[in-house]
């Protein structure tokens, strides 16, 4: 860890206590003066009693964000890792004030009072630790506190992707080589260790041979240095392991998807709820998108057809961003439409006429506000009765076209094995990445499988709302 992370972890600690004591004497203020509206308060504690009450929880609930690594934390960290801990960490120290304090007034004087504190404690937090982030990024602006990287890009777009993400410097990384691998790499790495005291390596070349990457670790630890690679398909699923004794004999088994028996079924409640509420929320939005069709461009304001789904095709809903005599379907465009469709396979983005599926940049099928809505993704609201429906999940892989999909079921057919989404981590990565290659949209979703947990489809959420809404985007039009 650099000087000016520990010294940021270090101020972290005050910058917590604070938070706290503010959400625990704003809590206390809105008992007093506002909670009275709803029902009389039946006992009073002075504001000074309280408050030392509040010191002698404070440290209760540090040494929790300490023993969840809260203080021994990174610059170049995700931040979103960082809010769950803190929801994680307050939520323990709740669990703890209930069990010292909820059964006994005269040391605690408001059930409120501790639940109104919890909420503002996440906030607070939080907002204070943002705070220190932002500043943090500052100081990287400018120079001071990066780490020192090296990435090992042998072939592939991979190793492009990552340089021209942590190129910028609020992640907190300073590039100093881009190499290649050969059997001098090492010797490489030595004299750039030597002449600059690196203190990161990414190996960014899905395809290197297990004994290079050995290698690489082996220098890695030997050095001190934090040591990161792209994983294969298969290095993908090594984490969903189980060692198994056959009467001496050691067993690694691959386990299946979280997502078989209760997962499933809390996956398919979140579904039902979620698809209910955002279907009622975005109604006026439907409305409006309906009537800018109709007025664009003649035929069906919503497409039908079938996509590929677990175990069975579906039919699958969108507004239509095409031209009717354009979109692939009897009922729409028919074989003048099918005619062009393959026509433009030479100019798709994924591998031309050899490629898993289509994606071709400046369609001239799509219509004026087909662009809009595809580009902010209010195309796919419809699919939100998919989900209802049971056809579709909210999270999951993407749906493809049918005779796309034959090109790659036999070999992916790990992706056919859950639902559908209408989000996922290869739709939220393509937000940012139009290009996303192939195999690592299959990569993503074979992550997504073998790792599921119902936080984490929040999560995947939460991202994928703030990256449409927030973040800057390519001008790549599809």
């Amino acid at each position: 860890m650099k000087r000016s992370e520990l010294i940021f972890n270090l101020i972290t600690i005050p910058i917590d206590a604070l938070a706290l004591l503010a959400a625990g004497g704003v809590s206390f203020y809105l008992r007093g003066h506002t909670f009275t509206v709803f029902r009389p308060v039946m006992f009073v504690m002075a504001g000074q009693e309280f408050l030392w009450v509040v010191l002698k929880i404070i440290p209760v609930f540090l040494l929790i964000f300490a023993l969840l690594g809260l203080y021994n934390l990174r610059g170049t960290r995700r931040f979103i890792h960082e809010f769950n801990r803190i929801v994680v960490g307050t939520s323990l120290g709740l669990v703890v004030i209930f069990i010292l304090f909820f059964f006994n007034q005269a040391v605690f004087p408001s059930r409120f009072i501790i639940l109104a504190a919890w909420g503002l404690a996440v906030v607070f937090v939080f907002l204070g630790r943002l705070m220190l982030k932002l500043s943090q990024q500052l100081l990287f602006s400018e120079g001071y506190g990066l780490h020192k990287l090296v990435i090992i890009n042998g072939e592939g777009m991979e190793a492009e992707i990552i340089q021209k993400i942590l190129q910028n410097r609020n992640y907190g990384y300073q590039i100093v080589a881009d190499l290649t691998y050969s059997p001098n790499l090492i010797s490489d790495l030595e004299s750039l260790y030597a002449a600059q005291q690196i203190d990161e390596i990414i190996q960014a070349n899905p395809k290197l041979a297990e004994e290079a990457n050995l290698h690489l670790v082996e220098f890695a630890r030997n050095k001190g240095l934090q040591f990161s690679f792209v994983p294969n398909l298969f290095e993908v699923q090594r984490n969903a392991v189980e060692l198994n004794n056959f009467k001496g004999i050691p067993v690694i088994s691959l386990k299946n998807t979280p997502l078989d028996g209760w997962g499933k079924v809390a996956k398919r409640l979140m579904d039902i709820i979620t698809s209910l509420i955002c279907l009622l929320i975005t109604l006026p939005i439907f409305l409006a998108i309906a009537l800018a069709i109709r007025i664009d461009s003649r035929g069906k304001i919503v497409y039908s057809a079938l996509r590929g789904g677990r175990g069975k095709d579906f039919r699958f809903y969108k507004f239509r961003s095409m031209y009717s005599h354009l979109s692939v379907g009897r009922e729409y465009g028919g074989d003048e439409a099918e005619k062009m469709r393959q026509g433009l396979w030479k100019q798709s983005a994924r591998g031309g006429e050899d490629g898993p599926f289509l994606k071709v940049k400046s369609d001239p099928r799509v219509t004026r506000v087909g662009r809009l809505i595809r580009k902010t993704k209010l195309d796919e609201l419809p699919q939100f009765w998919n989900v209802l429906k049971g056809d579709m999940s909210m999270v999951g892989p993407r749906a493809h076209v049918l005779d796309e999909v034959e090109r790659y079921r036999s070999r992916y057919r790990r992706m056919f094995s859950i639902k559908p989404g209408i989000f996922g981590l290869s739709q939220t990565a393509q937000l940012t990445w139009p290009d996303l290659p192939f195999e690592e949209e299959i990569r993503l979703n074979t992550y997504y499988i073998e790792n599921w947990s119902l936080w984490w489809d929040i999560k995947i959420l939460a991202k994928t709302f703030y990256t449409l809404f927030f973040v800057k985007k390519p001008e790549e039009d599809y």
